[in-house]
């Protein structure tokens, strides 16, 4: 049994629908079949009724295709149940029950009032009716939800953020009415939340629901894998768990597909989760199964310069380890020529580029090999790493000062010692630095030149500001820096009485008490070289 045409609603869905809610009541009661389900059928349609005659109803929602096809189905039941025979028939209007009553309560959400403050005429335009819609509607009307929500994200509150969130990631977990192209935007949704600031930490809290449908798409390619890839960054840096989990779905082959294949902005989205990933050890064996290092060489060569920073970045934790996998990792990655890629990407730098921090680790991680680092400094890298102490940036300084202390051990001839002579004025300053990882790389650097040549003592000697900072490095307060290194510049230049009474003077004395209690490599040493003479009449003689 089919409604009648009406001419006048053909080209209106709203006046459409209505038409047909006003022919099913009288299609049920020819129907015996009905009886069963009518009281629910009825609610939906008198809800649905009301919603749709609503001044704030949306005369051209997309919620309004489906509907006119549920109530036509529901009328073409009512005419062929003779015909379908009696278990068809119940088993087609359970499911039309079903489906009108989802529809009757989309209907409502987008019918009912806006809430004050809120822009348009109906809580679809609202927070809280944007999140209800995501978790309660139809495939369609999430779709549109969606829509919504993406150019909403940067505009939401905190607590309207959260549940977005939520909402998008149980929407991925429902399972199979979920269009494929939303799947596709809920990706891209998330990836706008991990590029809040404010709404990332609720990415996190949903990383477990969250993590296997973004490596789906990661997997899947174009631009849902960019998509992936911007919002795994974010939750594979925060938890060692998460990054696990990508690894052990395959992640880093699909990622390394992503660098050697994708778009620019994928490129460079697919190396920081790389870069995330490859700082925990226990991963290294996924970069060693899927030849990484060769990749990431290719795309510091070629890629943008945020690619470049973010593969330097990885390439750089991989040689991070001294575990075997690690000291591994450090060879293949000389061998493939990682020296020469980061003596080009020095030479070539212009100004204080963000990829140079992790391009003077990586050259630092390689040199802890002795060979590598002989073969450095005869490149020239020294010069290269000396100019980088005067770097704007703490990060870049911290990284060339550790590479310093690398390469000096073997620059011996007068050349690279009057080029590493130009860095103790930089290095001294950088013990007062605020960041603790900075004024450690300095006294590490410091302690290596001073040890290595006597021509690097009397350049440190030629201020007092030197010896002052170094002794405020002993002090317990001044957490974070190895004492071992700061004693070592100290002991360096003890032999001078005129450095010895400095060191008195800076209050050397009280700081070595605690650390010879402690056993720090030096401390007696020093300390006793301070008593020399009965100068200070404060440690006893051993």
């Amino acid at each position: 049994m089919s409604p009648p045409e009406s001419g006048e609603s053909a080209g209106d869905p709203l006046a459409e629908c209505l038409r047909l809610l006003e022919a099913v009541p009288a299609a049920a009661a020819s129907s015996p079949a009905f009886r069963r389900h009518w009281p629910s059928i009825s609610a939906s349609l008198a809800s649905l009724s009301a919603s749709l005659s609503s001044p704030a109803f949306p005369p051209n929602a997309q919620l309004l295709a489906p509907l006119a096809a549920a109530l036509s189905a529901l009328l073409s039941v009512a005419g062929d149940a003779p015909r379908l025979g009696h278990l068809h028939t119940v088993s087609l209007l359970s499911s039309s029950s079903a489906s009108l009553s989802q529809l009757a309560a989309d209907a409502r959400l987008l019918a009912a009032p806006a809430p004050s403050g809120s822009a348009g005429g109906g809580v679809g335009d609202g927070a809280d009716g944007l999140i209800s819609r995501l978790r309660l509607g139809s495939a369609v009307s999430r779709a549109a939800a969606l829509e919504e929500l993406a150019s909403s994200v940067g505009t939401l509150p905190p607590s309207s953020a959260a549940a977005a969130v939520s909402a998008v990631a149980a929407m991925l977990d429902s399972g199979g009415d979920l269009l494929p192209a939303s799947r596709e935007k809920a990706v891209s949704v998330l990836a706008a939340f991990a590029s809040s600031e404010a709404a990332c930490r609720f990415l996190s809290q949903e990383s477990g629901t969250v993590l296997p449908h973004l490596c789906r798409a990661l997997e899947s390619g174009g631009a849902g894998a960019e998509h992936a890839c911007v919002a795994l960054l974010p939750l594979t840096a925060a938890s060692r768990d998460a990054a696990a989990a990508v690894a052990a779905r395959g992640g880093v082959a699909a990622l390394l597909g992503a660098c050697a294949s994708g778009t620019p902005a994928t490129q460079a989205a697919a190396a920081g989760v790389l870069r995330n990933l490859a700082a925990f050890p226990d991963l290294l064996p996924s970069f060693c199964d899927e030849g990484a290092i060769p990749l990431l060489l290719q795309l510091v060569f070629l890629g943008t310069p945020r690619a470049q920073e973010l593969a330097l970045g990885c390439l750089q934790n991989l040689t991070a380890s001294d575990g075997d996998q690690g000291q591994r990792l450090k060879v293949e990655a000389f061998q493939e020529g990682a020296l020469g890629c980061v003596k080009d990407f020095l030479d070539s730098s212009r100004g204080d580029e963000p990829g140079l921090a992790p391009a003077l680790g990586l050259l630092r991680n390689m040199a802890s090999f002795r060979y590598i680092a002989e073969i450095a400094v005869s490149a020239s890298f020294v010069s290269l790493v000396s100019a980088a102490l005067s770097s704007d940036k703490s990060a870049t300084r911290t990284e060339a000062a550790m590479g310093l202390a690398e390469l000096c051990n073997v620059g011996s001839s007068g050349k690279v010692r009057n080029e590493l002579g130009d860095s103790i004025p930089r290095l001294v300053w950088m013990l007062e630095a605020k960041s603790v990882a900075e004024r450690d790389a300095a006294a590490r650097a410091l302690a290596a030149l001073l040890a290595a040549s006597s021509g690097y003592r009397k350049l440190f000697k030629k201020g007092e500001r030197g010896i002052v900072n170094a002794v405020q490095l002993l002090d317990p307060v001044a957490r974070g820096v190895d004492k071992r290194f700061p004693v070592s510049v100290l002991l360096a230049v003890s032999a001078s009485r005129r450095c010895r009474k400095h060191m008195v003077a800076a209050g050397a004395c009280g700081f070595l008490q605690g650390l010879m209690a402690a056993e720090v490599d030096g401390a007696k040493k020093l300390a006793e070289c301070l008593g020399k003479g009965n100068m200070l009449g404060v440690f006893p003689r051993t």
